[in-house]
């Protein structure tokens, strides 16, 4: 096998178990293509949506999103649900190959972001032939950057355990801006204990009475600290 080459084999060395992501439904492939809706800040069930994305992105750090959840575009795109006009001529797990000497298993999740080229958070199934003991496959995660011929690996890991993933701090994100200028339209807190339990975060419009309490918002079954 060739170095910096990840080879993939059409039988797997051992049975694959079920990946536990961050979230659930973050393995689900998507078969289906699926038209997402633009950003839509006077909606409230888009700043609904953006913080379910952003709390998943930032808890798993870019690796586990569960795409079938949102139905709007974010600044993070899934690799296996592109935009419409994307061209590439690399299937996510010919993305992973990058890089690596492991043999690949099976692809799990690949997600994208335009960064003067094209930023890869890459999470898949694979074995390390070079281990001493026997053969495991193992859920492993790379950050790759590409630009044309060039790319750089940011990051290469195993999957960290669950304890680890509950163990990251998110904090509330940036205020949300209006598209035609820099006024904050929406902005964020922690929620409090008078808030529903498990909820980590509230918005409230700007532009609304001060009077009027943050809004809290449902998580839609995500599994909070």
């Amino acid at each position: 096998m060739e170095d910096s080459v990840l080879a993939e084999v059409n039988v797997r060395p051992l049975k694959i178990a079920r990946y536990h992501g961050g979230f659930e439904g973050a393995s689900k492939s998507i078969i289906k293509k699926r038209d997402l809706k633009s950003r839509k800040l006077e909606d409230d069930e888009y700043v609904r949506q953006y913080l379910q994305f952003y709390y998943q992105f930032q808890k798993s750090e870019g690796f586990a999103i569960d795409w079938d959840r949102f139905d709007y575009a974010f600044y993070i795109r899934s690799l296996d649900n592109p935009p419409r006009d994307f061209c590439t001529t690399r299937s996510p797990a010919e993305m992973v190959r990058e890089g690596t000497k492991l043999v690949l298993v099976e692809h799990i999740q690949a997600n994208f972001q335009f960064v003067s080229g094209l930023m890869c958070w890459l999470s898949f199934w694979a074995v390390d032939m070079n281990s001493s003991t026997v053969p495991e496959s193992k859920i492993y995660q790379a950050k790759l950057w590409k630009r044309g011929k060039e790319h750089e690996l940011h990051l290469f890991r195993l999957k960290p355990t669950e304890e680890e993933i509950a163990s990251v701090e998110v904090e509330p994100p940036s205020p949300m801006q209006c598209d035609d200028s820099e006024e904050e339209a929406v902005v964020f807190a922690r929620a409090g204990p008078e808030d529903d339990p498990g909820l980590p975060f509230v918005f409230r419009r700007t532009g609304a009475d001060p009077g009027v309490p943050f809004v809290s918002y449902r998580t839609g079954g995500v599994i909070l600290n």
